[in-house]
């Protein structure tokens, strides 16, 4: 026996091999199979982990957003009750304008890399769903052949089962990552999604108040 490792991005392939068989073609197959399921998973893992070092800073962005907006808010509910003749009218129409003008400076500068984002979320389930069939459909059945046929081959089924099984453990963190990928971004286009409508009600208000605050 032959023992070869495989140095991968995802983790060090480790298989034995009897020389004195010669690998028939359904186990040559298999084994391209057995690395590209590695760069499939190593390609996800990488997709997620990216995505997910984003968020935090949107997070902060949208955290940052929500202050302005309380304080616009309070501060347009103050103006609204304010006599005409009251001589801080002025001053409080002021920094309302201000708040206003920093929450759209904020919005334009985080928005549009946000929602880049939120649209390859969004287009995530496809992109999983394509990988997942494969696996399961394609390589999976082709590893299962593999052992069922082990007497053919000149990979060692044991050391092939071992290898496998911590393929399965290092598929298993990637689905974790996965999982915390979902929910940090279900949760924060969430937080977004309702900001914005608060939003929104808030311009409506203001405009109908007085538009020239908008400018």
């Amino acid at each position: 026996m032959k023992t070869i490792t495989t140095p991968h991005a995802l983790r060090t392939i480790t298989l034995r091999y009897n020389r004195k068989v010669t690998a028939p073609a359904f186990e040559t197959s298999t084994l391209k199979y057995y690395q590209e399921i590695h760069d499939r998973t190593f390609e996800i893992k990488q997709r997620v982990q990216q995505a997910r070092r984003k968020i935090p800073e949107f997070s902060f962005r949208i955290e940052e957003l929500e202050v302005l907006y309380k304080e616009a808010l309070r501060k347009f509910e103050h103006l609204k009750v304010m006599f005409p003749t009251n001589p801080s009218k002025d001053l409080v129409r002021g920094q309302l304008k201000k708040l206003l003008d920093e929450m759209s400076a904020l919005t334009d500068i985080f928005l549009g890399p946000m929602i880049d984002e939120v649209l390859l979320f969004f287009g995530y389930d496809d992109y999983l769903f394509e990988q997942e069939q494969w696996m399961d459909n394609v390589a999976f059945p082709k590893f299962s052949e593999l052992v069922s046929r082990y007497q053919e081959c000149s990979v060692d089924l044991v050391s092939f089962d071992n290898d496998l099984e911590d393929f399965k453990y290092s598929l298993g963190y990637v689905k974790d990552e996965e999982k915390k990928y979902i929910d940090e971004m279900s949760q924060l286009f969430g937080n977004y999604s309702d900001l914005n409508d608060n939003m929104e009600h808030l311009y409506r208000q203001i405009e109908a108040f007085d538009e020239t605050l908008l400018d």
